[in-house]
């Protein structure tokens, strides 16, 4: 390698060019892509200089998977990086693990060899005034000392059959996902370790809505020259809807993975945000579908959706899921909370998003599923488990009103307190039956008791029979500001009742006599009876706090503006 870089150029070159980018960075900005392209031009007059982007064409990374060799240049620190400290490994190897370091370079020169052909390398990245950052590559191939170039349209064929070998590869995904924040697409690893080994086999649902969804998906990539035979526009959208903890997450993990094992790889998109620091959110809409469009086909996943679209962009998000321009290969799945808060000319509007599949609190039947998948789980797992098949339907009876994410919580709780090594008499199980056959005046001081009770009955029948009566039913009225605290007292205790009706209890189950005695079952009640006390069935606008219940989005993008007034305050 040392004998190659000897011939190919000099350090000297390098340093100027490097003087040249630092000068220029110190200044007045200017066009920067084309001021470097006359830079390297001027120093690197025996060669071809081809400009590409570095997110559609990352040479760096395709060299990286064993596809070509990069060797960064830098003996004499004529390079511009941030040195970065990485972890290792993941639980108890990435704490153990001293971790790693990597370069995130701004300005580097590499040995470049592909397919026999020698190149030199420059990476840069730089940041124009009201522009996002932008990463490119300058490419360097020698020309020949004969003049004998392969050069077709001032361009180096070399060159070309490189970037088009590299930007076939960059399209493609390698166990990353397409996501997109802050106003620019970039491919995350860590998004897919977070997908990767989601299977239909984990997503517990109604038989027929789930092998509906899966035929939708699935049937959409499968039928292109359906559609075009029937001159259709092979696009669709899919909204899932629903409340928190019931499956919508999981499924679109689900879909993902599965539509990555396809013989014909279905890349996904993922939008976590339109916020963005230099532009605005129709910029953003604008680089979403274009990036789409280049992918297709593709899964686009809108999460939160109701948040992601507000009235402001409304218009312009619309022009892009049905404007002029095609949309061929497109599938769309938006997920909501909220299906009411959704503007109707998205929910309510076949072509835009045609169908929608709601995740209801799971019924008996799909709680009964959902503890035989934990069963299966735990007994491949633990052969000393006593989890008998007949306990699941107990189970699904006992969590009546219990979402999917209660369910998972139910079981880890209950995994974690058989861990820690309990016998099953740590506590006595009280169950619903037993707390309604309480004596009377045991009952809890904050609902008055047997003697409150008595009191109130007392001061009901303690009317003076000279007041003023109501001449059409005989009772006493009360008038004035009497009047006024009498009807307040039966307006609480009207909403105490409604509140009641609210509160969450656990059923009344008949457990077979020999399953009494199972210890995974006591373990099972008692963790039933701390999570039902825990849930709070207040509506979000009711909340003491006064604070609305937030959507992933929102938060985000709620925390963004708080940094970007503070910075505003600094000046």
């Amino acid at each position: 390698m040392a004998s190659f870089k000897v011939a190919f150029t000099n350090d000297s070159d390098e340093q100027r060019v490097f003087d040249a980018f630092s000068e220029h960075a110190g200044q007045q900005r200017v066009e920067t892509k084309q001021r470097v392209l006359n830079i390297i031009r001027k120093q690197y007059p025996q060669h071809h200089v081809t400009v590409v982007d570095a997110g559609g064409c990352s040479l760096l990374e395709f060299a990286a998977a064993g596809k070509a060799t990069a060797s960064h240049e830098a003996d004499d620190e004529t390079f511009n990086a941030t040195r970065q400290w990485k972890p290792v490994g993941t639980g108890i190897e990435k704490k153990t693990h001293p971790g790693t370091l990597q370069d995130d370079f701004h300005f580097a020169r590499f040995s470049y060899e592909w397919d026999d052909n020698k190149f030199l390398l420059f990476h840069l990245v730089y940041q124009d005034p009201f522009q996002p950052p932008t990463r490119c590559f300058y490419i360097l191939h020698a020309r020949t000392t004969n003049g004998d170039d392969n050069v077709d349209d001032g361009h180096c064929a070399e060159t070309d059959a490189l970037v088009l070998a590299a930007g076939k590869w960059t399209s493609l995904l390698h166990e990353e996902i397409w996501v997109f924040d802050n106003g620019y697409w970039e491919k995350s690893k860590e998004l897919w370790k977070a997908v990767e080994g989601s299977s239909w086999d984990d997503v517990i649902l109604d038989p027929d809505m789930k092998t509906g969804l899966i035929q939708d998906v699935q049937g959409f990539f499968d039928n292109q020259a359906l559609y075009a035979q029937y001159a259709v526009p092979w696009k669709r959208g899919i909204i899932l809807h629903g409340v928190p903890g019931n499956g919508k997450t999981v499924s679109i993990k689900a879909l993902i993975n599965s539509l990555y094992a396809r013989p014909d790889q279905v890349s996904s998109l993922y939008v976590k945000s339109f916020e963005t620091k230099c532009n605005t959110e129709q910029y953003s809409i604008r680089q979403i579908f274009q990036q789409a469009r280049r992918c297709a086909p593709c899964l686009l996943i809108f999460e939160d959706l109701d948040s992601l679209v507000d009235d402001n962009i409304r218009s312009y998000f619309l022009n892009e899921v049905d404007g002029l321009e095609s949309n061929d290969g497109i599938l769309m799945i938006g997920s909501t909370n909220h299906l009411d808060k959704l503007d109707p000319a998205i929910a309510k509007r076949p072509s835009r998003f045609d169908r929608k599949y709601h995740f209801r609190l799971p019924g008996e039947k799909e709680r009964t599923l959902y503890a035989e998948y934990w069963r299966q789980k735990l007994l491949r797992r633990n052969d000393g488990l006593e989890f008998p098949e007949e306990l699941c339907e107990v189970i699904a009876q006992l969590t009546e009103g219990f979402s999917f994410a209660y369910l998972k919580e139910l079981f880890v709780m209950a995994l974690l307190s058989l861990v820690r090594g309990f016998k099953g008499d740590d506590f006595e199980i009280v169950d619903a039956a037993e707390a309604e056959s309480a004596p009377e005046d045991e009952a809890p001081a904050a609902e008055g008791g047997a003697g409150a009770a008595e009191k109130k009955k007392t001061e009901e029948e303690d009317v003076c029979e000279c007041s003023k009566k109501c001449d059409k039913c005989g009772k006493a009225v009360v008038e004035g500001a009497e009047a006024k605290s009498k009807a307040e007292k039966k307006d609480r205790e009207t909403k105490t009742e409604s509140d009641a009706k609210k509160k969450h209890v656990v059923p009344v189950v008949d457990i077979p006599e020999h399953l009494n005695d199972n210890l995974l079952l006591r373990v099972v009640r008692h963790q039933i009876r701390t999570l039902v006390a825990e849930m709070d069935n207040t509506e979000p606008e009711k909340w003491k706090s006064g604070k609305k219940e937030m959507s992933s989005s929102e938060d985000y993008a709620a925390r963004y503006r708080a940094m970007m007034n503070k910075r505003a305050a600094r000046g």
